[in-house]
């Protein structure tokens, strides 16, 4: 059978057949790697001085393995070194962007050469206390200007403001939480697998000035309105900054996030 031209002519046959179906040589032998795209500006702003994040991300499978992302992180470092982390909560779907609802962030899996691509929210999550701390400022300033509105007995061209109290209550919350300064910051993005290793990391440095600053905490004096409360900010010169992103050598961007986790397990 050995010598059956035909039996080596379905040997060969077959073993095309097989080789056709799997990836060229070249990317079998490619290493795991993801590459991070961040555009040159990201939007600052905070809720009650709850700092928060957005931008475009795009995470591409540049290698020849699959990846899956299970959480992507943002950590912003001012220049003592102080870390504040940001996990990615939400984004906004391209797919339905007409509707502008916020969905939240599974686990991305990414096949050789695919990618993802969409506005990310990132922000830290309010701890217990906080979450009821600031549901109770919310909920006394709405129902105070709502009780204010009906009670009026002649046209209010504009609606009432809350009483100073209440006021005083949201600013005295946000002046605990919210600690930007101007200075010089770095902006690290880093995305971790499903085995909690870090995959890619993706490094800037920005800065932040007075008139920064001065737009993000004015939107403290408006809380007596309830904007910035119930409703959001209309004004968007206060309502968000856009710094200009400086980019790093990913070397030193990994080196940075390293540092990170030495840290954290000190």
């Amino acid at each position: 059978m050995l010598k059956d031209a035909a039996f080596w002519s379905t040997v060969i046959a077959l073993l095309a057949l097989i080789l056709s179906q799997l990836p060229p040589l070249r990317e079998l032998l490619k290493h795991r790697e993801l590459r991070i795209v961040v555009p040159e500006t990201v939007s600052l702003y905070h809720f009650m001085g709850n700092l928060q994040i957005s931008g475009f991300l795009a995470l591409h499978n540049v290698g020849g393995r699959s990846i899956t992302v299970q959480k992507v992180e943002c950590v912003l470092l001012d220049d003592d070194g102080h870390p504040l982390r940001l996990p990615a909560q939400t984004y906004w779907s391209r797919a339905q962007a007409a509707s502008g609802q916020e969905l939240f962030i599974g686990w991305i899996h990414l096949s050789p050469s695919e990618h993802w691509a969409e506005s990310v929210h990132f922000y830290k999550v309010w701890s217990v206390q906080d979450e009821e701390d600031s549901a109770k400022i919310v909920t006394s300033i709405r129902d105070d200007i709502t009780a204010k509105r009906a009670a009026a007995t002649t046209y209010l061209p504009n609606s009432p403001d809350a009483d100073d109290k209440l006021a005083k209550d949201a600013k005295d919350f946000f002046e605990k939480h919210f600690n930007l300064t101007k200075g010089n910051y770095r902006l690290l993005i880093a995305a971790i697998s499903e085995k909690t290793d870090v995959v890619a990391v993706r490094g800037f440095d920005f800065t932040l000035y007075d008139h920064h600053i001065r737009a993000l905490r004015s939107v403290a004096d408006d809380y007596k309105t309830g904007a910035g409360i119930y409703y959001p900010v209309s004004d968007p010169y206060k309502s968000s900054v856009s710094p200009r992103l400086r980019p790093m050598q990913d070397d030193e961007a990994q080196r940075s996030y390293a540092k990170l986790a030495t840290a954290d397990l000190a």
